[in-house]
């Protein structure tokens, strides 16, 4: 009995065992998620998920690119490496970077770090994170700084040294010359960029881009992406108010007020009391109350103009509306119309006995005419 007691608690060991193996091995890829989930995303990652509508194709392309130049810095590190000084190895992997990487030109509009590896040609941002990633392999310390327009690189050495990593010859020109930049010229107004951030100047430059082209939608979808990556940027947040507003002018020109009112809503949502704003909201409210009343909509701009006075400020009154409801329909001969904005207008100024008068005589005026 002993013996069999045995052998059957051996095979229950080993039947455990062997579950237990068979859920390690199941389990093993959602562990490698969670622990790729739980890594800090570099900058390169960052920047393939900024670009949004990035190919498959083309990622794999231009980060073979990348890997491709990284091993090539890592074999042709000049003699004596250690001994050159910080500033020396900047350059060095700056010239190999517009050697073999930026050959293109500089495009103001080319944002995305893929089109800068698979094209060579860039702007600020994309040459600014390229750097920023081939300084890292270097083991060099930079930051991404930024004023307003603008973005650049700088070595944190001693002195600290801003780099305009759009400009080839940097590292060649007098310090005379490197003074003029706009990354020199910024001085205590310019401000660092974390890795998002930089990241995230890929859909706040396309927004502006949209913007321009008159695509409001678009860009405002971009703004909120870049607001994703760096929800503190506060360039971002005023840039989306002045688009939301441009639109909602836009859509005062296509007589669209509905659409307008939407908007007005979503920038007061996003950014209330903006005093940047505070007058073209005003002028967007009388855009659309002069263009319902227009429309003989009296009844809607009334209710818009009584809002919360902080929403509506506005040239129009209540009483001017009325009055000019009046009007409208003594011109067209419905006296039924006139007198009933009368009686309604009478009850809107029930504690303003003046108003009440000139209404009255204003309705007198025009029926004797």
């Amino acid at each position: 009995m002993l013996r069999i007691w045995k052998e059957s608690d051996r095979v229950l060991w080993m039947l455990i065992l062997l579950y237990l193996v068979i859920m390690t091995v199941a389990a093993l890829p959602t562990f490698q998620r969670s622990a790729a989930a739980s890594r800090p995303a570099t900058l390169v990652e960052m920047a393939w998920a900024a670009e949004g509508n990035l190919s498959e194709a083309d990622r794999n392309a231009a980060a073979e690119r990348l890997s491709k130049h990284l091993t090539w810095m890592e074999s042709n590190l000049p003699p004596q490496w250690g001994r050159y000084t910080i500033e020396e190895r900047a350059a060095w992997v700056f010239q190999s970077m517009h050697e073999h990487l930026l050959f293109g030109k500089y495009d103001e509009d080319q944002n995305t770090l893929s089109k800068a590896l698979l094209e060579g040609n860039f702007n600020c941002v994309s040459a600014t994170i390229l750097y920023q990633i081939l300084t890292e392999r270097a083991g060099l310390p930079t930051v991404a700084m930024q004023t307003r327009g603008h973005v650049w690189c700088r070595l944190l050495s001693r002195p600290e040294l801003d780099i305009e990593t759009t400009c080839p010859t940097w590292f060649l020109l007098e310090p005379h010359d490197q003074g003029q930049s706009p990354a020199v010229k910024a001085a205590d107004e310019a401000r660092t960029l974390s890795a998002r951030g930089l990241a995230a100047k890929i859909p706040y430059n396309k927004a502006s881009l949209a913007a321009a082209q008159g695509d409001y939608p678009a860009a405002i979808e971009f703004l909120n992406f870049a607001l994703s990556l760096d929800p503190q940027d506060e360039a971002a947040m005023r840039n989306r108010s002045a688009i939301l507003n441009n639109w909602a002018v836009a859509c005062i020109g296509q007589k669209d007020c509905q659409t307008a009112l939407d908007i007005l809503k979503r920038m007061e949502d996003q950014r209330p009391h903006d005093p940047d704003l505070e007058e073209n909201r005003s002028k967007i409210i009388d855009a659309v109350i002069d263009q319902w009343c227009h429309q003989g909509r009296y009844s809607e701009a009334l209710r818009l103009l009584q809002l919360p006075a902080e929403l509506t400020t506005s040239r129009h009154s209540v009483r001017s509306i009325y009055q000019r409801w009046i009007q409208d329909a003594a011109s067209r001969g419905d006296w039924f119309e006139a007198k009933n904005a009368l009686r309604l207008a009478i009850s809107a100024h029930e504690d303003d006995p003046l108003a009440v008068a000139q209404l009255r005589r204003q309705f007198r005026q025009l029926n004797a005419g």
